[in-house]
């Protein structure tokens, strides 16, 4: 008898047609205690001169909350109300001016911790077997790219948006496998959740996306009229939510379309094809994280990785085509990954300076995640013989990230931190990172550091026109005038509307008897601020100076007047 021909066995995954998605199962607590239990070590993390203070404490809304204000107000850009709802609960648990980190953090890490266990029960709704959906929730919660989304206070609106996407995705899911009247109570509740999202940062507006890739993968041939038609609020809410973040970045005069050095059609599609894949390699080999990353050009032009990556990038898709079948979650973990970054991609950037950012990949990382969790396990399956090879690889990998993890918290304990790694890596986002360490120096009372940072900034940017303002302010306080003076003129030739500093520029000229600059300093300070009760108090000192004592009673009077109202100061 002939003997029967053996097959090779494929690499495709078998996937139970049911999986246990009931609460008995406790395997979601493994990703979600190791998370906890690492994030925690950056409870005691500082706030940092990187946005915190200006996201919270110097934010209005959340300082002197009411609800009136909550949804009335521009910040940083956004138009983030449920953010700066929890940042407000957090300033009310921080105690006396609400500058006590440890709650920031807190709330950051309890979203996270949810957010972990929401990945778990994603994975297992796409009918993956329950090891895939604690491996995936396992890399989502200690990669070491989360750490800037977690740790750092101001980013805290990326784990919050995140939150109410991953249970509008969840809603939806029970929306399309429901019947009846739960039918419409699960699509409402997934509407509602993605509204909250965009209310928490204009990033969920790729929710519609996503969607679209979950039907097609659980459902691909129900009927696609009625799915566009279920479709069609999401995407209406996108892009409205879409055009008020572009309103809000104008209203706060960032520069919308700002190039960053970038130009022509060619250099910014080679930046567009090479950011996806510098994710990817950050995924794979978390070396050498930043706040800030540059596209360096070499000789005027960009080098050649940004060519090879637009080839790998072309690559990775065409074998998630090839092998669609055999591997079919290559195609969804891909998807899913370029669903949530799509709007994150240098095609027009917002006003901001991370054209890449470790926090644009907050979401992201779960198709990344899934892609490699799954084709781990599939090659433990096609070649049993190698598994613990492969199976020991893998865990080394992960302890490697848990470690280096660990180290990324500790990178962010404060400004000092986290921009000297920026600049040790050779990122000075054009003397910005010197300025930013410059006032986290200066906070700490650390003069002589915080000028020579200013001074570097201003090196590398001559129009950097803060960089001027703090470090005349420096030199005032050392008493060095005439420095001061110079850089004080220098920021009012730059930016001629800032009330406080024509205020201590006319101190300044007063205190060094230039009598005549100094009244006009005055003038300039009241023609921008009549309602400052100290400028008139302090403009009579001059004219008491001056011999003048009739204007010299009129603004006393003036600033007697002033001195009981809300406005009598800056």
């Amino acid at each position: 008898m002939a003997q029967q021909k053996k097959t090779k066995p494929t690499a495709k995954m078998t996937v139970p047609e049911q999986v246990n998605t009931d609460w008995s199962t406790k395997w979601w607590l493994v990703p979600v205690i190791i998370g906890v239990l690492i994030f925690a070590t950056g409870l005691m993390n500082a706030m940092t001169g990187i946005d915190d203070h200006t996201a919270t404490t110097d934010n209005p809304v959340v300082k002197d909350f009411s609800f009136g204000a909550l949804f009335t107000n521009f910040n940083l850009g956004m138009y983030a109300p449920i953010t700066w709802l929890g940042y407000a609960i957090s300033h009310a648990m921080a105690g006396a001016q609400g500058k006590n980190p440890t709650p920031y953090h807190l709330m950051s890490l309890a979203v996270h911790a949810f957010n972990i266990y929401m990945v778990y029960r994603l994975v297992l709704k796409l009918n993956f077997q329950e090891k895939i959906a604690v491996g995936v929730a396992l890399l989502f919660a200690i990669h070491p790219l989360q750490v800037e989304s977690v740790s750092w206070i101001a980013g805290f609106s990326t784990p919050l948006f995140s939150m109410f996407y991953l249970m509008a995705c969840l809603r939806y899911i029970e929306y399309t496998d429901a019947e009846g009247n739960r039918k419409l109570q699960f699509y409402a509740l997934s509407t509602l959740f993605f509204v909250l999202a965009c209310l928490s940062k204009s990033a969920a507006v790729t929710l519609p996306v996503a969607l679209v890739i979950i039907d097609q993968w659980r459902k691909p041939n129900i009927d696609r009229t009625r799915q566009w038609l279920g479709y069609a609020p999401f995407f209406l809410i996108a892009v409205g939510f879409g055009l008020l973040t572009v309103y809000s970045r104008k209203h706060s005069g960032m520069n919308v379309g700002l190039d960053s050095g970038i130009e022509g059609i060619v250099e910014r599609a080679l930046v567009v094809g090479f950011t996806p894949v510098f994710y990817w390699i950050k995924t794979l080999f978390p070396y050498k994280l930043n706040i800030y990353y540059a596209f360096n050009e070499v000789n005027g032009s960009l080098p050649w990785p940004y060519y090879a990556a637009c080839v790998s990038l072309v690559g990775t898709a065409f074998a998630a085509w090839y092998w669609r079948k055999k591997a079919p979650y290559l195609a969804l973990g891909l998807l899913f990954f370029m669903a949530n970054i799509s709007v994150m991609l240098p095609f027009r950037p917002l006003g901001t300076f991370e054209l890449i950012a470790d926090h644009y990949n907050y979401l992201a990382i779960i198709g990344v995640a899934l892609v490699l969790v799954s084709l781990w396990n599939a090659i433990q399956e096609r070649y049993p013989a190698a598994a613990p090879i492969v199976r020991g690889v893998g865990y080394v990998w992960v302890g490697m990230l848990v470690l280096m993890t660990l180290k990324q918290i500790r990178i962010w304990k404060n400004t000092e931190t986290v921009i000297t790694n920026a600049i040790d890596n050779g990122y000075y986002q054009h003397g910005m990172m010197h300025f930013g360490r410059g006032l986290g120096y200066g906070d700490q009372g650390k003069t002589q550091e915080a000028l020579q940072d200013f001074t570097k900034a201003i090196e590398l940017d001559s129009t950097m026109k803060d960089a001027y303002k703090f470090r005349g302010s420096l030199y005032a306080q050392a008493r060095r005038l005439p420095e001061a003076q110079k850089d004080l003129e220098k920021f009012v030739a730059l930016d001629d509307t800032d009330v406080v500093v024509w205020h201590n520029l006319a101190m300044l000229y007063m205190n060094t008897n230039q009598t005549q600059k100094s009244l006009n300093a005055f003038n300039k300070t009241i023609a921008l601020k009549p309602e400052a009760a100290v400028t008139y108090s302090k403009r009579a000192k001059l004219y008491e100076m001056m011999g003048d004592t009739a204007r010299q009673q009129a603004d006393l009077r003036k600033a007697k007047e002033l001195a009981g109202s809300k406005k009598g100061g800056f």
